[in-house]
């Protein structure tokens, strides 16, 4: 099982972050600005959220909703913007934080993330055609831009991955946490790590959702 965890840690730790709260920030998605004659929707400690980039996402969701044969009317609507504005502002606030603490990512770690989407495969190789019109097609961004955004998404990624793997739980802490439970004690061998991953997730949401609200109380939205 140990080995199982070490050979898919990543993937376990991508399915453990997509749950990440973002409901920390009270206020936030209770409204969406309509945009201004600067272009933006919103300003996190002065950077702007730009409106085509937002507007752009927003109709991406509605039309995925769409093809999902998801009724969408004017609340569903409203609701994606509100989504879609606490995503952009978390994704830049994320950002901000591994900035400071200098997390960066490499041309190359983005590179090899595109060059390994299959969004962009053609004939079961990368091409770059396909590449330039997909981003186009689906985020209006050009190359630069779009690995732009995703070095952005990256350091936030990492900067959730180092808060995740700070979290250390103790054999001890890990069989008391369990028995409190209420589980047998005689499956504690066989489930300890399946429940460690489980455990440590918790303890991901709880730190992160801390830090979170922290940040939250010092930035200017």
């Amino acid at each position: 099982m140990i080995s199982f965890l070490n050979k898919y840690k990543k993937i376990i730790f991508i399915a453990t972050v997509s749950i990440f709260v973002i409901g920390v920030f009270f206020g936030l998605g209770a409204y969406v600005y309509s945009g201004n004659a600067r272009g933006a929707v919103a300003e996190v400690n002065g950077k702007k959220i730009e409106a085509d980039k937002f507007y752009t996402q927003v109709q991406r969701v509605m039309e995925n909703l769409r093809n999902s044969n998801t009724e969408v009317n004017e609340i569903m609507e409203k609701t994606v913007k509100q989504q879609v504005l606490r995503e952009m502002i978390l994704e830049e606030i994320l950002y901000q934080e591994a900035s400071k603490l200098k997390l960066g990512v490499s041309n190359f770690e983005v590179a090899a993330e595109i060059q390994t989407s299959p969004q962009f495969y053609y004939e079961k190789h990368f091409d770059p055609r396909m590449y330039v019109q997909t981003i186009w097609s689906n985020f209006k961004m050009t190359p630069p831009e779009y690995e732009k955004w995703r070095k952005k998404a990256r350091m936030g990624n990492k900067l959730k991955y180092f808060i995740y793997s700070s979290i250390k739980i103790t054999p001890q802490e890990l069989k008391d946490e369990y028995m409190l439970s209420k589980n047998q004690a005689k499956d504690f061998e066989k489930k300890k790590d399946e429940y460690m991953q489980q455990l440590k997730q918790k303890e991901f949401m709880e730190t992160a959702n801390y830090m979170l609200r922290q940040i939250a109380s010092k930035t200017e939205i």
